[in-house]
């Protein structure tokens, strides 16, 4: 061997060996300012950009390890908002890399419990939304044992509340029929508890930095949870407006994801027009991830005002959603589009496509139970429901009365769903008394039917005695409700009348 050669080995060997003895950097949990950056893209959906900033940190500080707790929130964006059932079998078998590498962490950072909880439960969450419910229990199992074990060990650590109170919301909601879900995993949930912990990130007041770019959303959960858990959509609105207001720290103004709950929450508060407008805001909200079901919600806001050209708008979402859930609903609202054009035929056409397919929400459900009985809507009373829905009161009571009743009602189902109706009316208007008559009207004559008038009826009763201060009357209310089985929207009334005894039982005690 030549001498430089040799030489040259030998100085590569020493080198090597230096290296090695070197002190090499150690894991850390920094959320710095590329991090930061990086989730707030993540929030607005831009996840090519977020992913261009985190592969910069990498680099840059290659010991750092939130880059794989945000990827790991990248993916499971992509999974529940794209619901492509290839997309969680590719990222499922991918996760346990990241998982890997999460654990080698400092475990004497409370950020090691917190990212490692979090992905846990992000894929507790992404497996229950692909039916795995006994691996889905297994996550959760181990996030809430992350979470109990970071509480002991960092009490003060604020932003532990906001996951360990998903966890405890989430498990209070299992239906009864999803119940060994939560038995499995051993936990036990708590609406109100889960609550006031996300409400202590949402109102942190605090200087640091971190748990303040969380508030939105810790907000955004509240906003949602006393929308659909608590039925308060005037505080919803409250939680929502607050949200919006530029000067909340750390708010990303440009989001699909804040554009979903705007959408939604004023369109429950019956301020559809206002909806409309901003869910035209994610047109200017290039380069993020396609959230396709904000075509479905809108092409609902231009149907609630009777807008026939909703029906692009679910096109394009039966086009390019990959997912199972509202197709079947999309389909429905295309064929109700043509009942609104006097078009039978197409309607008994397109009414035919929410026959096939998957779909386990309640909406697809009632779809294809429109489509299995063959009967054309009633026309008015489709416009009077659409209007309503839409928050249009004045209007939808007009469809009503001034179409002669002996014009409008052809049957014992088109008696029901008028009496239904003019109850919803009413009680929006204010009319109690006259939304009481109704709302037992059609308990009494329809209790026993198919369809869901009577059980929608009783729930709204109930709600009215609620908030009327007669716990009495509403809890009767609901226990009738409970007491129906109608073929439609059944689990969802279900679940919301024994959220309404849930909530007289905690104001009794």
């Amino acid at each position: 061997m030549k001498p430089a050669k040799a030489l040259c080995i030998r100085f590569l060997l020493i080198a090597g060996a230096f290296l090695l003895l070197m002190p090499r950097p150690q894991a850390q949990y920094s959320y710095d300012a590329n991090c930061r950056q990086a989730y707030e893209s993540i929030l607005s959906l831009r996840f090519a950009e977020a992913r261009n900033i985190l592969a910069k940190e990498k680099k840059a500080v290659p010991e750092n390890l939130i880059p794989l707790y945000l990827e790991n929130y990248i993916d499971f964006l992509t999974m529940v908002i794209g619901e492509e059932q290839k997309v969680y079998e590719l990222l499922k078998d991918r996760r346990g890399e990241k998982l890997k590498q999460l654990g080698k962490g400092p475990a004497d950072s409370p950020y090691h419990n917190f990212c490692l909880g979090e992905m846990h439960l992000q894929w507790a969450m992404a497996k229950m939304k692909f039916g795995d419910y006994t691996a889905a229990a297994v996550e959760f199992h181990k996030a809430h044992d992350l979470f109990a074990d970071n509480e002991k060990k960092y009490p003060g650590f604020v932003l532990n509340k906001l996951w360990m109170g998903v966890i405890h919301v989430m498990v209070s909601l299992v239906p009864d029929n999803y119940r060994w879900v939560s038995n499995l995993a051993g936990l036990e949930g708590s609406l109100e508890r889960g609550m006031n912990e996300i409400r202590q990130v949402a109102e942190y007041a605090g200087t640091d930095e971190i748990t303040r770019i969380y508030r939105p959303q810790a907000t955004f959960f509240l906003a949602f949870l006393t929308l659909n858990v608590q039925k308060d959509k005037k505080k919803a609105l409250s939680f929502l407006e607050e949200l919006w207001d530029p000067s909340y720290g750390g708010t990303p103004l440009k989001s699909p994801l804040l554009v979903y709950a705007r959408a939604s929450i004023l369109m429950r508060n019956g301020f559809n027009d206002d909806a409309l407008n901003v869910l035209q805001e994610r047109y200017s909200m290039p380069q993020t991830f396609h959230f396709y079901f904000l075509d479905y919600l809108e092409g609902m806001a231009r149907l609630n005002r009777l807008d026939t050209t909703a029906g692009a708008c679910f096109e394009r979402f039966i086009g390019g959603f990959r997912g199972k859930y509202y197709i079947r609903t999309a389909n429905q609202k295309l064929a109700w589009i043509a009942v609104l054009r006097g078009d039978s035929v197409n309607y008994r056409r397109l009414i035919g496509r929410a026959a096939e397919g998957p779909g386990g929400v309640d909406e697809d459900k009632q779809a294809a139970f429109e489509a299995a009985d063959g009967v054309v809507p009633n026309v008015v009373l489709l416009r009077a429901r659409l209007l309503f829905d839409g928050g249009y009161y004045s209007k939808a009571m007009d469809e009503l009365l001034n179409n002669p009743v002996s014009m409008t009602v052809k049957s014992k189902h088109d008696l029901l769903e008028y009496t239904y109706r003019l109850g919803r009316i009413c009680h929006e208007q204010g009319n109690l008394a006259k939304a009481i008559d109704n709302y037992r009207q059609t308990i009494t004559r329809g209790k026993n039917e198919p369809w869901y008038f009577a059980a929608g009826a009783a729930y709204q009763l109930g709600l009215l005695y609620e908030n009327k201060g007669e716990p009495a009357k509403a809890d009767s209310a609901f226990r009738v409700c409970l007491s129906t089985n109608p073929r439609e929207y059944k689990t969802s009334l279900h679940q919301k009348a024994k959220a309404g005894l849930k909530r007289l039982e905690k104001e009794n005690h």
